[in-house]
């Protein structure tokens, strides 16, 4: 008498070959040539993915076509000055409003001792940090002015992308009175590709010597597009 295995009461049917001795929470994968082994999933066994190359700190995501893609995961870094003593020198800007981006000069060299700070697969370079992935990033900043060109003189800070591209909105300070300090904060979201990197650029209504004696900017991924 020929019995189905359907048909087998489920209390008789045996567990898959191979169970007795697979490990918890593996599964079976099919090699393609009738044969398999007991393994942890791994990340090319999904829809949509070619593996992890061995790289580590990925997360796997819907790419909304029903399969799986791999992005990065916990991409961040931090440049910052700290103590600083020395003077920046500025220029007077020939827009009084300090919305004209040449009137702009690259915080860097004497007075703008960066370092680098905590970070993971973003890296740095003397005055900027490049940008590991494709996507959209966060940056926030907080500095502290201890010294204005003049008391009456206006000081803005604006982002640059590659040298190229400035963010399209300044931060502006002043101080009260003489001797006063300043503190300054931003926020922003925006694009960047691999390989881009950013500096922070300058400006002042008059003349003189600025001192940032600290400043701090973060720059974190929030969503990797490719």
């Amino acid at each position: 008498m020929t019995i189905q295995h359907k048909d087998i009461p489920d209390a008789n049917r045996h567990e898959p070959k191979g169970a007795s001795s697979a490990v918890a929470n593996s599964v079976y994968s099919a090699n393609g040539s009738g044969s398999g082994t007991w393994q942890k999933v791994l990340s090319n066994n999904l829809n949509g993915i070619a593996g992890d190359s061995g790289n580590a700190n990925q997360k796997i995501v819907t790419n909304g076509a029903g399969g799986f893609q791999l992005r990065r995961d916990a991409v961040y870094g931090v440049m910052g000055i700290s103590n600083n003593t020395n003077a920046f020198a500025v220029s007077a800007a020939a827009d009084a409003t300090l919305n004209t981006n040449t009137d702009y000069a690259l915080f860097s060299g004497t007075g703008a001792p960066w370092v680098f700070e905590v970070n993971n697969e973003v890296t740095f370079s003397v005055d900027r940090m490049f940008f590991p992935v494709t996507g959209v990033y966060e940056v926030q900043a907080w500095g502290n002015i201890t010294q204005y060109p003049t008391n009456t003189a206006f000081v803005g800070l604006k982002y640059r992308l590659n040298g190229t591209t400035f963010s399209t909105r300044k931060q502006k300070t002043k101080s009260n009175s003489a001797g006063d300090s300043g503190v300054v904060s931003a926020f922003a979201l925006f694009q960047a590709n691999a390989g881009d990197f950013i500096q922070l650029y300058v400006a002042s209504t008059a003349a003189g010597n600025l001192i940032i004696q600290d400043f701090n900017t973060t720059i974190k991924l929030l969503r990797q597009t490719a």
